[in-house]
């Protein structure tokens, strides 16, 4: 677009070239580079508009501003995240490709890969990259798009109520799914009902009829369905409820892989859904995809060709092989629920190799007043399930093996890491109680940097077989 094109978009006051043309944008005015507008957001500790002529020394065509640069074109408005959002919903409408929004308290990154691999069978696709889930980074998604897009996944994050609702009005989404309703931002949130409602905030933008795919699993969006359903057009999947809609069957884990069918609301079943990667979480995520791809009009032999293409994004579920060992990196981000997915996935890779399972867990963040209650709960979980091996990493993470040893985990197979242990140490730790074969997971909230330890970990495999 142009610069005049921006300011009429956005409402704001264009100084300079209206003709400036604007090919790409940025918050970071280090990251100006020719054709870029730069977008001056005042955060907590910084305040963009300081930075103005900085980015267009560095290239920008224009900035989008709340005071008037000394020189260069601007589009100058009252609040430059406001107008970045409302160009952002103004531009989309142009474009107009159908929507699929995905958000949930654990697996909607992974289910917008998934969406996003069976929707680009059938159509010109784009979806959200990396972090670009928030209501900075959606909007930036949104500007990006181009002219004979067809389909745009996007994923929707949040830190708090409101922020889904201003994504969704800028989005106007055709499909919204959610994933489960769990325990992440209780800290900020109080308590499950709010982060139901936050997580609802995904219909403020959504048309009547629209589809809403959720969860039937989940007993809070479960819940709600009859209230939902005087306004949209919704399709739950489960595995345990068989009165959701869509139901899962005989699902499985060859070799790395899984595999299930699925039971469609007329009785059908479509049969052999496969994925390379394993969990039960997946085959959820899986099934809502498929769902995704049937309101489209796709086959399901498109559908299926998309499921079994999907591919997992940064430090989410990695399995792989490192000289005699497995190791699962799954340091991204955690919660009660996908810490209890991945121990579940390492138990199966245990049983399929015939090697000892290592669990390597780092401390989970923003769970509120009830951290080390759900900390405990997941170190019983891993007692309950058998794993071999328990490591700890910070103070709040000890309370896994708390819970570990009210399951009858030996402690002699517990080590707990205090915060700041030099990961090379931590690595060599784990090395010393394993055996050809095993299988080590690393996970934590990301902050934790855990990938530190799978990096040392590796490091320390290398140099012995070299």
């Amino acid at each position: 677009m142009t610069a005049a094109e921006a300011a009429e978009l956005c409402g704001g006051r264009l100084k300079g070239d209206p003709g400036a043309e604007i090919s790409s944008f940025t918050v970071d005015s280090r990251k100006a580079t020719p054709g870029s507008m730069f977008v001056a957001l005042k955060g907590e500790n910084t305040d963009g508009n300081k930075y103005l002529e900085s980015a267009i020394d560095n290239g920008a065509s224009c900035v989008l501003c709340e005071r008037e640069p000394e020189y260069g074109s601007a589009v100058i408005v009252e609040d430059a995240l406001k107008a970045l959002q409302t160009m952002a919903e103004k531009f989309l409408s142009r474009t107009s490709p159908k929507v699929f929004a995905v958000t949930g308290s654990v697996g909607k990154t992974t289910t917008k890969e998934f969406v996003y691999s069976v929707i680009s069978k059938g159509f010109r696709t784009q979806k959200t990259i990396g972090n670009y889930n928030s209501i900075i980074g959606l909007p930036l998604t949104v500007l990006d798009v181009r002219e004979d897009t067809e389909a745009l996944v996007l994923e929707m994050g949040m830190s708090g109520l409101h922020e889904i609702e201003v994504m969704s009005q800028i989005a106007k989404p055709s499909v919204g799914v959610i994933t489960n309703i769990g325990t992440s931002h209780m800290e900020i949130l109080g308590s499950r009902e709010n982060i139901l409602r936050a997580k609802l905030e995904i219909t403020a933008g959504m048309a009547p009829g629209s589809t809403l795919v959720l969860n039937g699993d989940d007993r809070m969006l479960w819940g709600v369905r009859d209230a939902l359903r005087e306004k949209y057009n919704v399709l739950y999947y489960a595995f345990i409820n068989g009165e959701a809609d869509y139901v899962i069957q005989d699902p499985s884990f060859p070799h790395g892989t899984l595999r299930f069918d699925l039971r469609r609301p007329d009785g059908a079943v479509c049969r052999d859904i496969t994925a390379p990667t394993i969990g039960m979480h997946n085959v959820y995520n899986a099934a809502a995809a498929y769902i995704c791809g049937t309101v489209s009009g796709m086959s399901d032999e498109l559908i299926k060709a998309g499921i079994s293409s999907f591919e997992n994004t940064g430090m989410r579920q990695k399995v792989y092989k490192k000289g005699d060992f497995t190791i699962l990196c799954d340091c991204y981000n955690a919660a009660p629920e996908s810490m209890r997915a991945s121990l579940s996935a390492l138990m199966m890779l245990g049983n399929e190799s015939g090697g000892r399972t290592h669990a390597v867990l780092g401390q989970m963040l923003e769970l509120g007043d009830g951290s080390s209650a759900l900390h405990r709960e997941v170190g019983c979980a891993a007692g309950e399930m058998g794993i071999d091996y328990l490591y700890t990493y910070g103070e709040a993470a000890k309370e896994y093996a708390a819970g570990a040893l009210v399951k009858g985990m030996d402690e002699d197979r517990m080590v707990c890491f205090d915060d700041g242990t030099p990961f090379c140490d931590v690595a060599r730790s784990i090395l010393e109680r394993c055996l050809p074969g095993d299988v080590i997971m690393f996970k934590a909230s990301r902050s934790v940097g855990l990938e530190g330890a799978v990096e040392a970990f590796e490091k320390i495999i290398e140099e012995k077989n070299t």
